[in-house]
């Protein structure tokens, strides 16, 4: 049973087509868990028509957390299936794409075990508001592509990228390639979560987690049909364009540089020493005790430690501009 978990604010205008994309999946063993947080528009009447039509299949409850990231973490806290998917209300899902990501992930649980946790994600494919395709995937945009490099790609699975925890997690810390509304994971990683109380978002802490304790795959496909609308306009733009237009300033950039200091912090806080046993976690340990000890070193010190650990964004460019605002 695969649980996927929607978040919604003021959505009603694209929400009935993504909930039309999920009864339309061709993998039909799922059920949906809706967490409206406050919307003033018709998306609490759109839920509940939908909760009639489908009655044990789906649920809904209601949020006050005023951020889509703690109303995951208000869904997450509540989830309790064997896998769950991340939703968010404006896209629209292709018809497998819960059949090909159940397939991925059920290839790196034979690999691994099922005692293993693991989360997958795919590639999306950028669309303006009518679903019509900009001929852009979100892949050439998160940096996702440095990663595969060092991935192995699976013989069972088409298009199934299993990723190298020890070269891609160092990049991971400075630069989420996991777009949340094409996640998946299973039922050994939702056991480890626990809520943070700072965090950049909900599913690079879920990436965070996975690198840490299991195993992440990506599929090198699109999956998702990402809508570009004037509510989310900058969320599939490159960091380069987004600098480019002025969109993000000094200040911003060193609040995004202490959020996810914040973050790693936080993980260190809810995750001891003694949880990472393995060489693998144990590793991964001390990548983030290493990130977390750069706060409280100077400018001249954290550049040693960026090259020290890898610590690198996905171009060289990226990288230079890490290394001078951090």
């Amino acid at each position: 049973m695969v649980e996927i978990l929607l978040a919604t604010y003021n959505g009603e205008r694209f929400l009935p087509e993504q909930i039309e994309s999920i009864l339309n999946q061709s993998y039909t063993d799922f059920k949906i868990l809706a967490s409206d947080d406050g919307s003033n528009d018709c998306t609490p009447e759109i839920l509940r028509a939908y909760k009639d039509l489908l009655q044990d299949k789906m649920s809904v409850i209601n949020s006050e957390s005023h951020s889509a990231k703690e109303n995951f973490y208000n869904l997450l806290d509540r989830a309790d299936s064997e896998y769950i998917a991340l939703c968010d209300q404006d896209d629209f899902w292709e018809i497998d794409r819960l059949k090909k990501s159940i397939a991925a992930i059920k290839t790196l649980e034979d690999k691994y075990g099922k005692d293993m946790p693991v989360l997958v994600h795919s590639d999306l494919m950028i669309v303006d508001e009518c679903l019509n395709s900009q001929n852009k995937k979100m892949s050439a945009i998160t940096g996702i592509n440095k990663a595969l490099k060092y991935a192995d790609k699976s013989d069972s699975c088409q298009n199934l990228y299993i990723l190298n925890n020890k070269k891609s997690f160092s990049s991971y810390l400075v630069e989420n390639n996991i777009t949340g509304n094409t996640v998946i994971f299973n039922k050994a990683l939702l056991k480890l979560y626990k809520r943070p109380k700072l965090s950049f978002m909900h599913d690079w802490w879920l990436g965070i987690l996975a690198f840490s304790f299991g195993k992440v795959g990506y599929i090198d496909e699109p999956l998702v049909k990402y809508r570009q609308h004037g509510q989310n306009e900058l969320g599939a733009k490159s960091p380069l364009e987004i600098d480019n237009i002025k969109k993000r300033d000094k200040e911003r950039v060193r609040k995004n540089y202490d959020a996810m200091f914040a973050q790693v912090e936080e993980f260190l806080r809810l995750y001891k020493k003694e949880d990472c046993q393995n060489s693998d976690t144990a590793f991964a340990y001390n990548i983030l005790k290493a990130f977390a000890n750069m706060k409280n070193k100077n400018r001249i010190s954290r550049i040693f430690d960026i090259l020290r650990y890898s610590f690198f964004k996905s171009s060289l460019i990226l990288t230079i501009g890490e290394m001078l605002n951090i």
